[in-house]
């Protein structure tokens, strides 16, 4: 269940239903699309998901709004969930999958995770994961006392029960800091299908000369600080063979001043592919983050990564092996002139950010590590413990 059907959000719910494919998925959405019309994003799933639109789910906090849409949910939820009750055994095979024939409610977002709660707990629904996907007191784009209030119902949500699941390390240790109600939050980190080295041979490789970012011209990804390190950094960038592409669109694009960066608009997953092939610095000046999508699908390039020192990005960057953490405008130009300065070194940054994807951030194990907390929530499994998956306690 989520409110926005677009972003990484969406991404997630398609990792976990083409691993998962023992089960059968309903996806509960509301209407905010950024990018692809909303047929465009169910036709990327799996074709068995089956899809239910909440019309009234909304990200602003509104009383009447979120009334509507709380009432709208549990309708929903009583008509979507199994109507056999008490079974609570593995699926036949043995083999750890999870049985067709119970429910986990799964919540994606902080709206959809505060309303899924309260809906789960009046219906008896006791099977229920959360997954913030960076929780909404994180933003900047608020004052501080929405962020305040946004903190406030994250407690309150807990209160209602579920297992609190980070998408990524960082995200699991926020929650923990909110208080007791989050004190065994764990994580599964996103994950993507690492793809095939479709390289030519090293010796016939093109140099890669692309500073480049993937996403949407939001306040959220800072296209104005963005704007101002390729601003600072042109003229050494373009005597050296590089150029600044944001591959994308959005409505803060006007920040993005094109005499120095190239805005391609949006473009195609393999069209998204090929650009980050030719890239060899992945740019990142995100004001809060919960696991990007972005940012993996740039390993998954081999792209060296400078990345704004924000949760989230901090799991991604192994500062100094595949790329660097930054805090300021200044830091980051010096590490965007010592990246280009030294191509080579840069290529190897590269590298190690593929390998680190591969053993840490691919599909397979994000799909194992949900299957074992599906299977702990419905009290299949026992709670905590390791690192299979990704999950931790």
């Amino acid at each position: 269940m989520l409110e926005p059907f677009a972003s990484g959000i969406t991404a997630a719910l398609i990792s976990i239903s083409s691993e998962l494919s023992e089960c059968r998925h309903t996806v509960i959405h509301g209407s905010r699309t950024w990018v692809d019309s909303m047929e465009k994003v169910k036709a990327r799933f799996p074709k068995e998901v089956e899809f239910i639109e909440w019309k009234n789910a909304a990200r602003e906090i509104s009383l009447a709004g979120d009334w509507k849409a709380l009432g709208e949910l549990i309708s929903i939820l009583k008509a979507a969930m199994p109507k056999k009750k008490g079974r609570r055994s593995p699926a036949g095979k043995g083999d750890g999958t999870v049985s067709p024939d119970v429910a986990v409610v799964h919540l994606h977002s902080s709206k959809a995770g505060f309303l899924g709660r309260v809906a789960a707990r009046l219906l008896g629904v006791k099977a229920v994961v959360y997954t913030p996907h960076c929780g909404a007191f994180l933003r900047t784009d608020v004052g501080g006392l929405t962020r305040g209030l946004y903190m406030f119902f994250e407690r309150l949500g807990g209160l209602f029960g579920g297992r609190l699941v980070g998408c990524g390390p960082s995200e699991a240790e926020l929650y923990r800091r909110l208080g007791f109600m989050y004190k065994n939050a764990v994580y599964v980190s996103n994950g993507v299908v690492p793809r095939l080295d479709r390289d030519p041979p090293p010796h016939q490789r093109p140099p890669r000369r692309l500073i480049s970012f993937a996403g949407i011209a939001s306040f959220q990804k800072d296209p104005a600080l963005w704007n101002a390190i390729a601003a600072a950094c042109a003229a050494e960038a373009k005597a050296r063979g590089f150029e600044f592409y944001w591959i994308g669109d959005g409505p803060e694009k006007d920040r993005i001043d094109r005499t120095a960066v190239r805005l391609t608009g949006w473009k195609s997953p393999e069209e998204v592919a090929d650009l980050l092939e030719k890239t060899a610095v992945y740019l990142s000046c995100s004001a809060w983050e919960g696991l990007p999508y972005g940012v993996l699908e740039a390993m998954n390039g081999s792209c060296a990564l400078l990345l704004r020192d924000v949760s989230g990005n901090r799991d991604l960057v192994v500062p100094g092996e595949n790329g660097w953490l930054f805090s300021s405008l200044e830091e980051a130009c010096r590490r965007l002139r010592e990246m280009l300065a030294e191509p080579d070194k840069t290529a190897e940054l590269g590298k190690k950010s593929r390998s680190i994807l591969e053993k840490d951030f691919s599909q397979k194990a994000m799909g194992e590590g949900y299957r074992r907390v599906y299977r702990e929530v419905l009290g299949l499994e026992a709670s905590g413990g390791g690192s299979a998956g990704g999950v931790l306690p």
